[in-house]
């Protein structure tokens, strides 16, 4: 019995033991790429209790499953699972010599090589009309969970209030196509360690000797929890580019703010992106680890085709034409009234001459996919007892129809749309949108609730989309249904 589960057990010294399918499933990287990693490492030596090719193996299925080192002592046919920390221990220290200094750090990479093969066609476009030699660089604070700690001085000052849960902060900075050029921190997570004051220290301790990397006029792309360090950034000499801020009491962006966001966010959804491959995993040499690995063996999130040109200098031209319609709806008391007679969505005038509108002109009114990614979710929301969608609408003219959408955050809030549409033009059959939310005035693409409209109404519609069951509702009970008893029976 004990030499049958000695067979059963992983073993990555035999070349044979395991598919490519197996290995990419336990540690997240090829056999080849497997093999490059290991050949890497020149210090980890042959032990008693394991091989080079074991360690870096133990560590990366405990990067890749998050199992305890019980487990792993099992998985493994390690004796105990003080041997497999140990183990561990000795894998990051030696990837963290040999391997990690070549793929990650300010240190290992050129500003020109930057420029040239990791800065997309969107942002140069946007951001420096390809003029400047300035690096494009992404920066966000990113956060990794950890346990509470039973250190009271610690506890307090690794508890984010933002999240409510212990945890600590690297800042990732990365390229516009999703290259790391470095992780720095991890930082503590208390109201003195905001994604502000974290990128002063960085730069006031020249970590990295980062100052030297980086040059006059170079450009940061930001989300607005830098906004407090973007006076000091503008002293460094770096030009800046986040999102705008909503002004006091206002309840909407402004056209041209809403779309100076789009712009930003266009470019910065990779940083995002990188975060999603290392929030999972642990602080300190592990995150610059996953991060060497992702610079040698990922692609790019996003590859440069001419077609961007074009579609950058689209956004361009948009971010700079006013809301028209927009402005119509304000001034015309008739076309902004919301106590109107709604409609159901099948039952409006317009619904059989809307214009049909393929899957690629869609994208190219929401300069994404993020939009469409969601306008399935906001319909499925308005599915009636039957099945059928219950969005409602109001004509408010031969071209210009209103809709009423459910807010995805809040029950009690639904925001008013207004579209215009030409359905005798094949080309453009659709003229111009408005939204109540924050960013329904922009030109620069639409909101999710525009997009939901369209995609339903113009595409799919016409084709076999079926609606989502709503299998986690009814898997639940909800308290807040009325019960008949037999005691309500007997007072009817």
């Amino acid at each position: 019995m004990v030499s049958h589960a000695k067979k059963k057990r992983l073993d990555f010294d035999d070349p044979n033991s395991l598919t490519d399918e197996d290995i990419v499933s336990l540690t997240g990287i090829t056999k080849e790429q497997f093999e490059f990693l290991v050949s890497s490492v020149s210090k980890l030596k042959k032990s008693a209790n394991r091989s080079p090719r074991t360690a870096i193996a133990i560590l990366l299925v405990k990067l890749k499953t998050g199992l305890s080192h019980r487990y792993l002592a099992t998985l493994f046919g390690i004796g105990s699972k003080r041997k497999v920390s140990k183990i561990v221990q000795q894998a990051k220290s030696a990837l963290s010599e040999d391997f990690v200094p070549s793929y990650i750090g300010f240190h290992h990479i050129s500003r020109d090589e930057i420029i040239e093969n990791h800065t997309t066609n969107f942002a140069t476009q946007l951001f420096s009309n390809f003029l400047s030699d300035s690096v494009i660089t992404i920066m966000d604070g990113t956060y990794i969970y950890i346990q509470k700690s039973n250190k009271f001085k610690f506890q307090r000052r690794c508890f984010s209030m933002h999240k409510h849960r212990p945890l600590l902060k690297p800042m990732v900075v990365t390229s516009t196509d999703g290259y790391i050029l470095s992780i720095l921190g991890s930082y503590l997570a208390d109201g003195k360690n905001n994604d502000a004051s974290i990128v002063q220290h960085m730069m006031r301790s020249n970590d990295e000797n980062m100052m030297k990397w980086f040059k006059k006029d170079d450009i940061l792309i930001l989300d607005r929890g830098f906004r407090d360090a973007l006076e000091f950034l503008h002293a460094c000499g770096f030009q800046t580019e986040s999102p705008a801020f909503l002004a006091k009491s206002a309840r909407q962006f402004s056209t041209e703010d809403a779309n100076l966001s789009r712009l930003v966010t266009k470019i910065r959804w990779t940083v995002e992106s990188v975060n999603a491959r290392i929030k999972t995993l642990k602080h300190g040499k592990y995150l610059r680890i996953v991060g060497a690995i992702c610079n040698k063996f990922k692609p790019p999130l996003i590859t440069s085709v001419e077609e961007h040109c074009d579609i950058a200098r689209s956004m361009l031209e948009k971010s700079k034409q006013p809301n028209l319609l927009q402005e119509r709806v304000l001034k015309d008391k008739a076309l902004g009234k919301r106590s109107r007679e709604w409609v159901p969505l099948h039952d409006c005038k317009h619904y059989d001459n809307f214009p049909k509108l393929t899957v690629d002109y869609l994208r190219s009114l929401t300069f994404g996919v993020y939009q469409l990614y969601q306008a399935p979710n906001y319909a499925d929301q308005h599915l009636d007892n039957d099945g059928d969608i219950d969005i409602f609408l109001h004509t408010v003219s031969s071209s210009i129809v209103q809709a009423k959408i459910q807010s995805r955050h809040t029950s009690c809030k639904q925001y008013c749309l207004w579209l215009e549409f030409n359905e005798d033009n094949d080309t453009h059959p659709v003229n111009g949108w408005f939204c109540e939310c924050k960013a329904g005035a922009r030109t620069v693409g639409c909101c999710a609730h525009v997009a939901t409209i369209l995609w339903y109404m113009g595409h799919a519609r016409h084709t076999d989309y079926k609606t989502k069951t709503n299998r986690y509702s009814n898997a639940f009970k909800d308290a807040s249904v009325d019960i008949e008893t037999e005691t309500d029976l007997e007072s009817d």
